[in-house]
């Protein structure tokens, strides 16, 4: 944006407070007359009731900040646990188990279990807790646990899509890492053993028909992403190799099964050919999501100073939707069909599919992560307490 565009944004914001200001003064100006006529008519009607209707009109239209807190949860902080909201439950994983509460916080089932480092994924049909650093993995639907699977070594990573296929890497001796891929119900599919590199994630693509093995290859003189594609049946039949000397340790997959991998400074999209169709670059990627399923959202450095991020909006033709200066620092985002949660540490700024903001939620206790219950509701993690807002 040139300086004579800043400036003219600048004069139009300016005036917008004051137009608001001459409604408000306006609607007062009516009011008044408004009650006055009811005096002088010897109508008895209710003064406080016509300022409660005068207010709430202007809360509805959001005049007014609005309290959207529903419900706040609190929690033991030195528990230290993982949260993810499954359908219209909220789970809590600690080490020492897990726990499934409604929105209020009754609970409604509970499985005690040992565990080192316990991590919650989610993509709509079952539940997925896994043990990094130990060797059991559960899968849980609405009323509790259903089905368990330990593990001959360490568990690395694990994944659940949004079919309920599940695939957990972990340690396995004389290699460097074991895949299995498991079906919703708990079937081993089959496993594939990695000589060559170092496996640190994998999951199974959108359509159910391929598994993505994400590993990193030290043969070279650094480190580099190498992306393996099997079939269901554990056959390779295409490799990638992104980028020379670079890790992209994130990768979005999409419904059509072309994906996108992140690291700290870019973005590259590729089709479901596996075919580079845009790179993005950066000084600095802080987070990224995508938005109902057709636009990557990314929190990047600004040129407002040291950690303040812009937020982009790109869709899969690579080019910019939307590109405006957020002006603080990003921690994560997280996405729900056509909505996004941009979480910058004390406050959460949800926005639509086009990045207009939708409502912003200020937490007095530091914001850690953001979890969906649907577009009008959501999970806001902080410090010590789960706080349940509406959204719309």
């Amino acid at each position: 944006m040139n300086t004579t565009d800043e400036r003219a944004t600048v004069r139009e914001g300016s005036k917008k407070p004051k137009v608001i200001l001459f409604i408000l003064l306006f609607i007062a100006v009516l009011l008044t007359a408004f009650t006055a006529y009811l005096r002088n008519s010897d109508i008895n009607i209710d003064e406080n009731y016509i300022k409660k209707l005068f207010y709430d009109t202007l809360h509805k239209k959001g005049v007014d900040e609005e309290d959207i807190k529903l419900w706040e949860i609190e929690y033991e902080a030195k528990e230290r646990p993982d949260f993810a909201v499954y359908k219209d439950l909220l789970v809590k994983c600690t080490i020492y188990g897990i726990t499934a509460m409604d929105k209020k916080g009754n609970k409604q089932w509970s499985i005690t279990v040992k565990m080192n480092e316990p991590m919650l994924k989610t993509k709509g049909q079952n539940l997925l807790v896994a043990d990094i650093g130990g060797r059991q993995a559960f899968v849980m639907d609405t009323k509790g646990l259903k089905w368990e699977e330990t593990f001959e070594g360490d568990i690395i990573n694990a994944d659940i899509n949004q079919k309920g296929f599940i695939t957990v890497v972990h340690e396995l001796e004389k290699y460097k890492g074991i895949v299995k891929v498991f079906s919703p119900e708990g079937q081993e599919i089959f496993r594939r053993s990695i000589i060559d590199t170092f496996v640190f994630s994998s999951e199974v693509l959108p359509s159910g028909e391929t598994v993505i093995i994400h590993s990193i290859d030290v043969s070279g003189m650094s480190a580099a992403s190498y992306i393996e594609f099997t079939d269901l049946l554990g056959n390779p039949f295409a490799a990638l190799s992104p980028c020379e000397n670079h890790v992209y340790p994130f990768v979005w997959a999409l419904e059509d099964d072309s994906f996108a991998i992140v690291n700290d400074t870019s973005i590259i999209y590729f089709d479901k050919n596996r075919s580079e169709v845009w790179k993005k670059e950066y000084k600095r990627v802080y987070s990224t999501g995508v938005i109902d399923d057709r636009v990557f959202i990314a929190a990047v450095s600004s040129v407002e100073g040291a950690n303040a991020c812009k937020i982009v909006l790109i869709n899969k033709a690579g080019n910019i939707v939307k590109d405006y200066q957020l002006g603080e620092e990003v921690y994560n985002i997280s996405t729900y069909h056509d909505t996004a949660a941009i979480n910058t540490g004390r406050e959460v700024h949800f926005v639509n599919g086009r990045g207009d903001l939708i409502v912003k939620y200020s937490s007095i206790s530091d914001v850690e992560e953001v979890h969906f219950f649907s577009k009008n509701e959501a999970a806001v993690v902080t410090k010590n307490s789960v706080d349940i807002v509406r959204i719309r």
